[in-house]
């Protein structure tokens, strides 16, 4: 199962794959998928995926998506892999068992930030507003993460600023302390003569 069809479409090469989600996520998941995968079960709830009409039109003319409507994924079955998904016809109250290799979950995402309204500064979609230090509104709280409003939530970025959030706030204790703090950047580079040769001091 994967929750993130950029990172993960490319192991499902011609291979089978059911795919949940709705709206832009969804339609550029199943695009993604569409390049790697065999077939691709789009499932969604409503009658439509609720993306550009004339974009899922492109992308079913290639004969790789089937949609899936008004349906709900309530069950991934199989042991040490994933060898099929059921799928819940809202209107016929019918399960269809879909014969699959994997599963993609595109339905969005809602941070879960509600305890620190009031604290820390929230932008429009409830994530936690930082600077390039990781740094919120609230002095001595750092925030990072898919939480945060810094764009494109992969794991890779989420560990970056895991790191830069932890040697922030290493700085501001240590500030507090009157300790030595981690020095943030390169004090100075130096580009040595005609040769192109460069030399690096710190």
């Amino acid at each position: 199962m994967s929750y993130c069809s950029v990172c993960d479409a490319p192991l499902f090469r011609g291979r089978v794959v059911a795919l949940a989600g709705v709206g832009e996520l969804g339609l550029h998941a199943a695009t993604v998928l569409s390049k790697f995968v065999r077939k691709c079960y789009w499932v969604f709830p409503g009658p439509d995926p609720g993306a550009d009409p004339s974009a899922v039109e492109g992308l079913l003319s290639k004969g790789v998506v089937e949609l899936v409507p008004r349906s709900r994924v309530v069950e991934i079955r199989g042991r040490n892999r994933v060898r099929s998904v059921v799928v819940r016809e809202e209107r016929a109250e019918q399960l269809r068992e879909l014969e699959v290799d994997g599963v993609f979950i595109e339905m969005g995402y809602a941070p879960k930030t509600e305890f620190l309204r009031g604290l820390v500064e929230l932008n429009e979609r409830g994530e936690v507003v930082v600077n390039k230090l990781c740094e919120t509104s609230c002095p001595g709280i750092f925030a990072a993460g898919d939480v945060t409003d810094v764009p494109y939530k992969q794991a890779v970025i989420s560990a970056g600023q895991g790191a830069v959030a932890a040697l922030s706030a290493y700085n501001y204790v240590a500030r507090l302390r009157g300790l030595r703090r981690v020095t943030r950047d390169w004090r100075h580079v130096e580009t040595a003569g005609a040769s192109g040769e460069g030399l690096l001091r710190l």
